[in-house]
């Protein structure tokens, strides 16, 4: 019963692949690709555009920090100049708070910068690819209708030595031509045969009647005279 399902199974699968394989087509399945290709890089463009954005409001808040930092540590100074211990603690509490989001942004940004980097040289490697592919498509698809056509002539050339191809009742016809030519030689030979097997009398007749009678009527006058 295993064995049994397993042939089953077998069968079905070859059947599937021997389907799948009528059905293909590599020219629509590479244009098909194409499209899915291009589909996956506007995609990636939109995430690469919306990290590059990201990255500059980072920059935008990257230079106001460092505004901050220039402006509290300004203002600690003058209130040590005038002897403010209590705002000038503030002011340098202040600035270390605006140096921790300061020093934050500046390792997201190199982060975001670098991997902008690598994602951008990805996309250009990827539009390049596409391009070349649907340059290519155009000669590939040719010389793959190329083949197609050498390959029916091949096989057309072969079919015309079998006996199945329409040349074979040209030489059916030949054939029975020489075929009927010959015999009628045979039977032309045979008359001939016939003909020259004839006896003298068949050929030139048995005598002439008239010589018949010319001997008799000599006889006849030589009794007479005796």
């Amino acid at each position: 019963m295993a064995g049994l399902l397993k042939t089953f199974s077998n069968l079905i699968r070859g059947k599937s692949q021997d389907l799948a394989k009528k059905m293909s087509d590599p020219v629509r399945d590479s244009k098909l690709a194409i499209q899915d290709s291009e589909k996956m890089i506007a995609d990636f463009t939109t995430r690469i555009a919306k990290l590059v954005a990201q990255n500059r409001r980072l920059q935008k808040d990257h230079k106001e920090a460092e505004a901050d930092l220039t402006k509290y540590q300004g203002f600690a100074e003058k209130a040590v100049t005038s002897n403010s211990v209590d705002d000038a603690r503030r002011s340098l509490e202040l600035k270390a708070e605006v140096q921790k989001r300061f020093d934050n942004l500046t390792t997201e940004i190199a982060r975001n910068e670098q991997l902008i980097k690598v994602l951008r040289d990805q996309l250009s490697k990827a539009r390049a690819k596409v391009a070349g592919s649907k340059r290519n498509i155009v000669s590939l698809e040719a010389r793959l209708e190329g083949s197609k056509i050498r390959k029916e002539l091949a096989k057309a050339s072969s079919d015309f030595n079998t006996g199945d191809s329409p040349l074979a009742a040209l030489d059916d016809l030949e054939k029975a031509v020489n075929t009927e030519e010959s015999e009628a030689e045979a039977w032309e030979e045979l008359g001939i045969d016939d003909l020259s097997s004839q006896s003298l009398e068949e050929k030139y007749g048995s005598g002439s009647s008239a010589d018949v009678e010319a001997e008799l009527a000599k006889m006849m006058a030589g009794s007479k005279k005796g």
